[in-house]
């Protein structure tokens, strides 16, 4: 008896005070960023998997049921949900959710982003004026949307802040000397060449120094034609190619129609959490696509 209340005067110490907290995430990453903060002490709900193209996702009355109930929503912004959000959040409970509401956040504030179009012409393909939107797959940029996370769950939630600023510190910390690990893993493909179907990975390749030099579409959004995967075909026979790269939710066909071609491996990174059987958190998603990289490269 005496373990018992013991056991839970401990959990009273550690588990925060109870709050029935709703976060509404628009993609798996800010899920699985939310949970490393909230410790299943919140609802967190991803409007999309690892299987969806998150540009074109319909604003299902679904979608509108959960966010009705959403204390905090989490999106990546940068135009990325740009097709369906703004239907959502107008159905939004709460005004704090509603677009310019003091707990929506999108993650695309508070990080540099990378390719931002030096013109805006829709001849161009599906381009962001605001920059590439796939920011998640350069975790340093995963710590600094956590801190935003956690910072407004302790205004959201202040009786429970300092749990939420030690776990987001813990977390920071595990992925700051992962960080380290996986830059020293992945020297040997500073400097590659690599083709990619859509520009949807390119903070992974930025952030290893990996040379994106031709994508399987030829404009942004635009499938892949048999004119420009023989004109890519042509480019592998001029140039050293590590590896084809292309995400869950694309078509295969063209990757592995070059690789038959060329030679070269094409390889599925995960892109997001759930891409794989393998990925079930951040750490996952950036030590599995490492490792899938270095074997499609080879020796």
């Amino acid at each position: 008896m005496k373990k018992f209340i013991m056991f839970l005067m401990i959990a009273m110490l550690v588990t925060p005070n109870s709050f029935a907290l709703n976060v509404f995430t628009c993609e798996p990453e800010w899920k699985s960023l939310t949970e490393e903060i909230t410790k299943n002490t919140a609802d967190v709900y991803s409007a999309t998997n690892a299987s969806q193209d998150v540009h074109y996702i319909q604003a299902k009355p679904s979608l509108m049921a959960k966010i009705r109930k959403a204390d905090m929503v989490v999106c990546t912004g940068a135009d990325l949900e740009i097709g369906w959000l703004p239907l959502i959040l107008r159905k939004a409970g709460s005004a704090k959710v509603q677009e310019g509401g003091a707990n929506l956040i999108y993650a695309s504030q508070y990080v540099t982003t990378i390719e931002k179009p030096t013109r805006i012409d829709r001849a161009d393909g599906d381009v962001h004026p605001n920059g590439n939107p796939h920011l998640h797959l350069n975790p340093y940029n995963i710590l600094k949307v956590g801190k935003i996370i956690v910072d407004k769950l302790a205004d959201i939630d202040s009786e429970n802040a300092n749990f939420y600023a030690q776990n987001y510190d813990n977390f920071a910390a595990k992925m700051r000397a992962k960080i380290k690990d996986w830059e020293n893993q992945a020297r040997e493909l500073n400097g590659v060449n690599i083709i990619t179907n859509h520009k949807n990975m390119s903070y992974l390749f930025d952030w290893l120094n990996i040379k994106t030099i031709g994508t399987l579409e030829p404009k942004p959004g635009i499938p892949a034609t048999s004119k420009h995967l023989g004109e890519l075909k042509t480019l592998t026979e001029k140039n050293k190619i590590a590896f084809i790269a292309y995400a869950p939710f694309e078509s295969s066909k063209p990757a592995k129609w070059l690789s038959q071609e060329s030679g070269i491996k094409a390889v599925v990174l995960p892109y997001t959490i759930g891409g794989n059987k393998q990925v079930n958190d951040l750490f996952d998603l950036f030590a599995v696509s490492i490792d899938l990289m270095l074997g499609a490269k080879g020796k």
